[in-house]
């Protein structure tokens, strides 16, 4: 007979110890995945609301640059100095300077 002792329960307990560590390993990239997932859900909301955004304030641009354009129109401003009582100088009226 042999004077060493067996371990009875060491091979179980080194088995169940290696599951619990690739289960372990396998819930943290679950969820590192998961949270990946979302982040990239979350960033494309960010993305479709500034890209909606965008279109918005450029919509508005260009309805500022027709305005611009209507109010800047020589024929708009004869009409508003109709209105006025304005006329165009009278050459007794304009004076001319001299740049140096």
């Amino acid at each position: 007979m042999s004077n060493r002792r067996r371990k009875p329960d060491a091979p179980r307990w080194g088995g169940a110890w290696l599951w619990l560590a690739i289960m372990g390993i396998f819930l943290v990239e679950l969820l590192a995945y998961t949270w990946c997932r979302m982040e990239c859900v979350h960033i494309g909301y960010e993305i479709t609301l500034e890209t909606q955004r965008l279109q918005r304030l450029t919509d508005i641009r260009k309805n500022l640059t027709i305005e611009l354009a209507h109010l800047k129109s020589p024929k708009r401003i004869e009409e508003l100095a109709g209105k006025l009582d304005l006329a165009p100088p009278r050459a007794d009226q304009i004076v001319t300077l001299s740049g140096r």
